[in-house]
């Protein structure tokens, strides 16, 4: 029989730990969500999640314990967030989460996953995402995730401001920006169906978006990959406009694929155009492009890309030792496009996205 304890404390306020399975979602969030509304009054904090396969993210939930293993103290230590007692793993009562068909709270198993209806075995950056954004808030958390598989900004979700490219029709662009938009809005007008504790007269307050995708606009042409920057400052406008936010905090994830020595060719050229919004003048203090590259672990890295990016480890003369394969074992669960599935990557940028979320609202109360 699956089992759930309760820890609430100054530091983690509402955090319940699961072991054994799964509740069923609907019992999850009809128990605990009236606690957390009780605990958090006020308008719920919306955060739009947005991307592909990466936000989505394709980390196997036990790939978070490596990060017990690292070398710096501070991150070591945040296996004691998400792994407590050392063998269950967080969830929040505070947080809420929708992505596909899943409802419920805060938990494992919102990341990528065969039947969107239910909750799966992985974790995206929501997962410490939510957990750093509720430490730090007075507010119960909402994060809506958006992150189908294989979409590019150009085609997929380019955004109404940006045009419809010359010759093209307009029924071929746009059609992930307008389901981000639809799924967002079902989302909100289903609070109280999908969450019962949603306490109708405080509201929400859409109150962050934060963009990790890029990997399909390296397989457009040159011209159309010099676009993404331009292309980004158009969806961080039109998302502002449907919202009628017009400085709503935008934190966007710099892709990093294969760590910081990928910096070449395509990959070079959307990471600059992440890069781009740090250099609008009408942006500054609101939207914050960050490296998620230096994120992963070099050991991994390093092991992954042998002989191509690491040319001085030759794998035909110096094979992976017993040990080496051992750690990407513990580390690793997916493929290197995919950030080598790696629970410690996934954590620590769910961290830096709150960190930076946090700077932004910080800075703009100041």
């Amino acid at each position: 029989m699956p089992y759930t304890t309760t820890c609430q404390s100054p530091a983690l306020p509402a955090i319940r730990f699961l072991a054994g399975g799964l509740l069923t979602l609907a019992m999850l969030a009809a128990s605990t969500a009236p606690a957390a509304a009780a605990q958090k009054p006020g308008p719920v904090q919306v955060y739009i999640m947005a991307g592909q396969s990466n936000m989505d993210g394709q980390a196997g939930k036990h790939t978070i314990d490596f990060i017990g293993e690292d070398e710096d103290k501070d991150r070591a230590a945040l296996l004691k967030v998400f792994k407590p007692d050392g063998t269950t793993y967080m969830t929040r009562d505070d947080v809420w989460c929708s992505s596909g068909g899943a409802h419920g709270v805060l938990q494992t198993g919102f990341g990528g996953r065969k039947n969107y209806d239910k909750l799966g075995d992985k974790i995206g950056p929501e997962y410490a995402f939510g957990q750093f954004m509720a430490e730090a808030s007075p507010r119960q958390i909402y994060l809506i995730k958006y992150a189908p598989g294989g979409q590019s900004l150009y085609q997929n979700f380019r955004p109404p401001s940006a045009g419809v490219p010359e010759g093209g029709k307009p029924e071929d662009y746009g059609n992930q920006y307008r389901g981000m938009i639809a799924s967002t809005r079902e989302n909100l007008a289903n609070l109280k169906q999908n969450f019962p504790g949603y306490d109708e007269k405080a509201g929400y307050e859409v109150a962050g978006f934060v963009w990790f995708q890029g990997f399909n606009d390296q397989f457009v042409s040159e011209e159309q990959r010099k676009e993404y920057g331009k292309n980004l400052v158009h969806l961080i406008n039109d998302v502002r406009k449907e919202f009628q936010k017009p400085n709503l905090p935008v934190v966007v994830g710099v892709m990093g694929v294969n760590g910081v020595r990928n910096e070449a060719g395509k990959q070079k050229d959307i990471r600059d155009g992440h890069r781009y919004v740090n250099t609008v003048p009408e942006f500054k203090g609101t939207v914050k492009a960050v490296e998620t590259a230096p994120l992963l672990h070099p050991k991994v890295v390093e092991l992954r890309c042998a002989g191509w990016l690491y040319p001085e480890r030759d794998l035909a003369k110096q094979p992976l030792t017993e040990d080496e394969q051992a750690l990407l074992r513990r580390a690793t669960s997916d493929k290197g496009f995919h950030y080598n599935g790696e629970g410690r990557f996934f954590i620590l940028l769910g961290k830096l996205f709150a960190d930076t979320m946090l700077d932004l609202q910080k800075g703009q109360k100041q």
